[in-house]
């Protein structure tokens, strides 16, 4: 499992936030997610395989970008 964090821009409200959640959990392999409106940043734990592309496409179907994302290896 490793932890990524993902700048998203052109969010506007809570509800923005929550469908995002709601888009990144529909992803396999996506554990959790967490979506911050007001810091602009999502925070989703999510299995090894899971890359870049994937939490990025699932981002763009909700009408928003993805600025960066990093990745962190959980630590044991």
């Amino acid at each position: 499992m490793k932890k990524a964090f993902i700048d998203i821009k052109g969010m506007d409200c809570a509800s923005d936030a929550v469908e995002i959640e709601r888009t990144l959990l529909k992803v396999k392999g996506v554990r959790s997610a967490s979506v911050n409106y007001l810091v602009h940043e999502g925070f989703v734990n999510v299995d090894n395989n899971i890359n870049e592309e994937k939490l990025k496409a699932a981002v763009k179907k909700t009408g928003h970008d993805v600025t960066n994302i990093r990745f962190e290896q959980e630590k044991k």
